[in-house]
Parts: structure tokens; sequence; C-alpha cells
């Protein structure tokens, strides 16, 4: 301002002094210091890298009574893989699993795991198969949640997904873990952040995904009975609401009203412009 002639009586601190530091500006206007662009996903192939994070306790069980979603997340393609989890301790052999059939099943090595150091990440039994496999544990920095911003992201897509799919449906909160499991499965099969005009599955599979059997959220369903498991005079079909998909089998996840249980079958119709857990069925 001195320099510019914007103001008078004032002189201009000498240049020869260096530059000082003013304590209270500093404990009064610090903020974080930015973060590089992120060029995760031109460095690394898919499976090179993943992103392990936790969301959870939540506020009800699931119906299979679990409490936490362990969220595995590759860099490189976007893709995700949920386990839904009783206690946080079962993430352990969770994530050997995965990381064992996804160098199996793809051919690929995993040689870096990032998470935010959480204990149940770095058990001594998974540093020892970290050290195992050849894979390089990284930590992200306490409070700097940008470093671990690529697990932190998935999980509040999920989540924010899964929340509506409930309230759409006007499903209890028991019903978390099934709403969460299929937006995993629906955000594989949506455009890529990493690669355009490809989704997660096509990166990951090398070949486009189908959509022709996949169907709205909690939708009205018809479950055949097995002509095993019924007279000849009991009706054929169950009433039932859609869940989500069984990836094993290719079979439907489907939630039996009248037995208050979820089922996994493929001998079912779907209505998709019925909604809800009235278990009438109407004629």
């Amino acid at each position: 301002m001195v320099d510019n002639n914007m103001i008078k009586d004032a002189k201009a601190p000498s240049k020869s002094s260096g530059t000082s530091v003013c304590r209270g500006c500093q404990q009064g206007k610090m903020v974080q210091k930015p973060f590089p662009s992120n060029c995760d996903k031109c460095r690394y192939d898919t499976f090179e890298l993943l992103h392990f994070d936790i969301c959870g306790p939540m506020e009800e069980n699931s119906l299979g009574g679990s409490k936490y979603l362990l969220l595995i997340v590759d860099e490189a393609s976007g893709c995700m893989k949920g386990f839904c989890l009783r206690a946080k301790s079962e993430s352990e052999d969770c994530i050997k699993t995965y990381i064992m059939k996804v160098q199996t099943q793809f051919g690929k090595k995993v040689k870096f795991v990032r998470h935010d150091g959480a204990r149940e990440f770095a058990t001594n039994s998974l540093k020892a198969f970290y050290e195992d496999e050849g894979i390089e544990q990284q930590t992200t920095v306490p409070y700097a949640h940008q470093t671990n911003g690529t697990a932190e992201r998935a999980i509040r897509t999920i989540v924010t997904i899964g929340r509506s799919m409930l309230h759409h449906a006007k499903l209890d909160k028991c019903f978390w873990a099934e709403a969460a499991m299929t937006a995993i499965y629906v955000k594989n099969r949506l455009p890529s952040p990493k690669i355009e005009h490809k989704t997660p599955f096509e990166i990951v599979y090398k070949s486009k995904p189908s959509v022709k059997h996949m169907r709205v959220f909690s939708c009205r369903t018809y479950i055949l009975t097995p002509k095993e498991k019924r007279l000849k005079w009991d009706p054929k079909a169950r009433a039932g609401i859609f869940l989500g998909y069984e990836e094993v089998s290719k079979a439907y996840r489907l939630y039996d009203i009248e037995a208050g249980q979820v089922v996994i079958s493929r001998d079912v119709n779907f209505d998709e412009s019925a909604f809800g857990l009235s278990p009438r069925i109407s004629d």
C-alpha cells in the first residue's frame, strides 16, 4: 500500500530485514495446507491401491445383526466392495479374503492399502499378512480427512444413496444393510469418475455390465413357493419386496413379508408400480 501511494505517514518495511511472522495472525487465521491434486488415478493399475473405511455403529442392527459397514475401494477404477459386520474385528478376515480373491481371480497384485490408521486395519495379524504379501501399508494423517478422501467420499455416497432408498420405500432402519449393498451394486454400474465413459464394472471385468436384470429397490415381488413346500390348494406365490442382488448365485435377495425374513430366489415376478410391506396380494 505504501509503494502504491495508497496511504500516507507510513514507512515501507526494509526489504533487507527479511520476512517476519505475526504470531497473532498465525493463531487467528491459520488454515490447513492445500493438498496436491490427486494423480493416483493415473499412477495405479486396477487393484494396486485399495482404500479402506468403516461406517458405524449404525443406529439399528441390520436384519442379519450387523452394526458396521466396511467399504473397500479400488483407486484405479472406483470399484467398491462392501461387507456388513457385527463387530469391527471381523474386518480383518474380510480384508484378507478380498485381497487374496483379487490376486487370484483377476491376476492383479495388490501393492498398497490406505486407511485412517484405525486399530482394526492395523492388527499384528494384518501387518504380518501385508508383509508376507509384499503390500505397503499407508496410513493417513490424523484429522486430515483429505488424505483418506477416496474412502470417506465413497462411504458418504453409499450412505446418502441408501438413506434415500429407505425413505422412498418407507422401510425401517433395520434394512440399512440391504440398501447399502444394493447401492454399492448399482454404483459399480454407473459412470466412473476415474475413466470417462466407462463404469467401474467395465474397467475391472473388461466388459460392459448388463442391466436387464436390475429392478427398483423395495418394489413388490411375488416369490414362487416350491411345490414341495405347498399343498395342492395353497397359493403358489408369496408376497415380498425386492432388496437386492445375490451375485454368487445370480439370484435376487427378497424380503418374504409373511415369514419376516430375507430369502434368495430366482423364481420371482416384479411389480415395479407397487411398494411397501403390506402382505395382501391383490387380485
